[in-house]
């Protein structure tokens, strides 16, 4: 009948243009909220605290930032940290990759389908390659397969703070 239909879609390449500089940002956040949690922790000759929770109430968790370099994980709501843990993450060889990524799947109770059916309790998948938070053996160096190993009571308040796709950066 000579009409034509046009796409409402946005172009992708559009859409990736416009989604950049929201990548950038979250980035750029990451690098100072690390930066800043190191700088803190090497002040004034203090110990950092092996695990810790922000006395104030917390709302939800909105990111969680770990430093593969401090071996450490922060969780952040809106108004600043609510906790921070050590981790072990990859070992070399294994190690963990860095981005930024999101919660795809939760598990209570998981086993490992790639190493020897270990247990990984309260197991928060970031990536469908196998790399994950869970509650782990912590020895204060890297020493998991690519995972982000969480202190287990640590891991369990985590997986009880946040829901599907919190960011993991």
């Amino acid at each position: 009948d000579g009409t034509r239909m046009t796409s409402r879609c946005v172009n992708p390449k559009r859409k990736q243009a416009r989604l950049r500089p929201v990548s950038l940002a979250i980035a750029s956040l990451a690098v100072l909220i690390v930066a800043a949690d190191d700088a803190s922790a090497r002040g004034g000759g203090r110990d950092r605290p092996v695990e810790a929770i922000e006395s104030r109430s917390a709302g939800e968790p909105v990111m969680a930032i770990v430093s593969l370099h401090s071996q450490r994980i922060t969780v952040y709501d809106a108004k600043g940290w609510i906790m921070r843990a050590p981790v072990s993450s990859g070992q070399k060889g294994r190690e963990t990759p860095a981005g930024i990524f999101s919660v795809i799947q939760k598990v209570e109770e998981h086993y490992s389908n790639l190493y020897d059916d270990a247990f990984m309790p309260h197991m928060q998948r970031i990536t469908w390659s196998g790399i994950a938070l869970h509650g782990g053996v912590l020895p204060g160096h890297p020493a998991s397969h690519g995972c982000i190993r969480l202190p287990f009571d640590f891991a369990e308040r985590l997986y009880g703070a946040t829901m599907m796709g919190i960011r993991v950066i």
